[in-house]
């Protein structure tokens, strides 16, 4: 999950995320801490090298910031280390995307 609205470059990583489990038909509530209580789900390195979910987080009357969520279905696992990065992350999955789902939402503090 990504804000692309943050004021200082690239879009801000507030959750990177492998292993979840295709069979599930949702993700439970608090899948997505450090260290995830569902077997299998891993974190990489998000913002400020945080691991797991870092809710939203827009800079006060900034305005609303969007924060997009995109999951992909891999024809096999990219089997990525301990500590993975957005950019390892990119690589090892190129050209083993077999579908994706996106879903943008938008949350400001006034």
């Amino acid at each position: 999950m990504q804000d692309p609205d943050v004021p200082f470059g690239k879009p801000a990583t507030h959750a990177l995320t492998l292993g979840i489990d295709p069979s599930l038909d949702g993700i439970p509530e608090n899948a997505l801490t450090n260290p995830s209580p569902v077997p299998g789900i891993r974190h990489g390195k998000g913002a400020l090298g945080h691991r797991g979910w870092a809710g939203p987080m827009p800079i006060r009357s900034h305005g609303p910031h969007a924060y997009v969520f995109q999951l992909f279905a891999l024809d096999q696992a990219p089997g990525l280390p301990a500590g993975f990065t957005l950019n390892e992350v990119i690589a090892a999955i190129k050209g083993h995307a077999i579908g994706r789902a996106r879903l943008d939402g938008t949350y400001e503090i006034r």
